[in-house]
């Protein structure tokens, strides 16, 4: 966390913030994958999208390194 919020949270809470954040984040991206794997084998596409899977693959790497170190940096 920044050095702003370490000074007025006690260490159990800044433990319980970095776990609750981390626990958050992978919800969240779990969610997104069942997301497109339901989308991708489901009877409402009734063809493979290339581009759409290709695209999603791109964003979810990019914001999950852009998250990631974002999510480092207000926890350091």
């Amino acid at each position: 966390m920044s050095g702003y919020v370490e000074h007025n949270i006690s260490s159990k809470s800044h433990t319980t913030v970095k776990y609750g954040m981390k626990m958050l984040a992978n919800i969240a991206e779990t969610i997104i994958f069942m997301l497109l794997g339901i989308a991708a084998v489901s009877d409402f596409w009734q063809y493979w999208n290339t581009g759409f899977v290709l695209w999603t693959l791109l964003f979810i790497t990019l914001y999950r390194a852009i998250g990631t170190k974002s999510l480092v940096y207000i926890l350091s």
